[in-house]
């Protein structure tokens, strides 16, 4: 395997009825084409799970990477307490209700990454002990959300919360959307909470919390359907985008029993010292096609620190004002030959890549001025310069994770992480240095 690994995502169908396919006499299960083909854009592969599927949700998940929930009809009511809306609910699939609230649950003891789109998000909602407006047009004051079963859509705005992994992954904090529903989320579920809205006050976007805001746990619900105009609108695309990243993230970690990841061949090269001056070349070309967007660019990661060995990759980080709107500085560092992975779990960062040669050769964090993710990487590399010992221990454990960890680069990640926090903790309050015991801690 190689770098190159397509993550497989499983894709939950609805039924069709017996009508609704030519000479199909027993109806059928179906994936409308359009999200699909945003996530083959995305670069991912995918699966179809039937409701009514033989198996325990582990045993379903198993081979998969992430987990995508579409749109469709109504989620029974008896699921969240509440009687029927005879007159109104339409298209309750019992056994796609069951399936589904499995999957979620099992995708989140697992930190499977999974995307819930429409019906797929009142699902979400519901699974966590979440409860649903049953009939939104007869609610007071709410926009035109669309009539599912007539297929009329309709484009609003929703605003999402500029600290959440919902704005995370657009990068925008007014997105216009294309809906088509009758229901919403009235009570939100538990360890899940609201981070989009439209103007009405309708929940429009959900995610699960986590302790640990760092995790790569990325479980999100949108109301609206990204699909319809992801094909131009990258903002929308975005979803498919972030999901298939991080299914690529944890489908290239090795499987248990494993001792190889799926990940490119990785290693430590000894101190260079072209390192600095391949920066400075390379940060010329970002001024120069940034300009005033720039607030600062600085030499990060281990090739920034003297006679430090490191993954031969110039790290370069990029301050900027704002990270809204994404495309001002996305379009240029495309242009530079850069390869932009959106970046759905921090709200403070994107991240890009460059090749030289099939090999990977820069990598830049483009980070708000003034963040906590700006503060952070660059206390870690003043403290390494001015304390050789620290610099050595780093060393010495990135050493052993590259050997313990071939072709697992994130397994390597992790393993590096408990110590460069730590670092960072001490830089940051002023506070003695580590010291080479460290390496015991791992």
């Amino acid at each position: 395997m190689t770098a190159s690994y397509r993550p497989l995502i499983a894709v939950v169908a609805y039924h069709l009825g017996d009508d609704r396919v030519a000479r199909w006499r027993h109806g059928g299960y179906a994936v409308p084409a359009p999200y699909v083909e945003s996530l083959r854009r995305a670069g991912a592969r995918t699966a179809i799970l039937a409701p009514g599927e033989d198996g325990e949700a582990e045993e379903l998940l198993e081979p998969f990477d992430g987990l995508l929930l579409l749109g469709g009809g109504d989620v029974d009511p008896a699921r969240y307490g509440a009687e029927p809306d005879v007159a109104h609910n339409y298209g309750v699939e019992p056994d796609r209700d069951a399936l589904e609230i499995e999957l979620l649950r099992t995708a989140d003891l697992w930190e499977l990454p999974a995307l819930c789109v429409c019906r797929g998000m009142q699902v979400l909602n519901v699974a966590f002990g979440g409860t649903l407006h049953q009939h939104l047009p007869e609610m007071p004051g709410m926009l035109a959300h669309g009539v599912p079963a007539l297929d009329t859509r309709s484009l609003h705005d929703v605003r999402l919360d500029p600290r959440s992994k919902t704005w995370a992954t657009t990068k925008t904090t007014t997105i216009t959307c294309s809906s088509h529903h009758h229901q919403g989320v009235d009570r939100v579920g538990r360890k899940l909470r609201a981070t989009g809205w439209s103007s009405d006050g309708l929940v429009e976007a959900i995610e699960r919390e986590v302790a640990d805001p760092e995790s790569l746990h990325w479980m999100v619900g949108i109301q609206w359907h990204p699909e319809d105009t992801a094909h131009d609108d990258p903002a929308q695309q975005s979803w498919f985008d972030v999901l298939a990243n991080l299914a690529r993230i944890r489908g290239t970690r090795a499987r248990p029993g494993e001792t190889h990841g799926r990940n490119r061949e990785y290693g430590l090269d000894d101190p260079d010292p072209a390192w600095p001056a391949r920066y400075q070349d390379e940060a010329g070309r970002i001024r120069a096609a940034l300009g005033d967007r720039v607030v600062r660019l600085e030499h990060v990661g281990s090739t920034s620190v003297p006679g430090l060995a490191a993954k031969p990759i110039v790290d370069i980080q990029l301050s900027l004002a704002s990270l809204e709107p994404r495309q001002a500085y996305v379009a240029a560092l495309v242009g530079l030959g850069y390869r932009h992975v959106a970046d759905g779990i921090e709200p403070d960062h994107e991240y890009f890549s460059r090749e030289d040669d099939g090999r990977r050769a820069f990598q830049i964090h483009a980070c708000r001025a003034g963040s906590d993710w700006e503060r952070r990487h660059l206390a870690f590399r003043d403290w390494l310069r001015v304390h050789p010992d620290d610099a050595r221990a780093y060393e010495d454990l990135k050493r052993h994770l590259a050997s313990a960890h071939p072709r697992d680069l994130m397994t390597y990640v992790d393993g590096k992480t408990p110590f460069i926090r730590e670092i960072e903790d001490r830089a940051l309050a002023g506070r003695p240095s580590v010291g080479p015991g460290f390496r015991e801690r791992d």
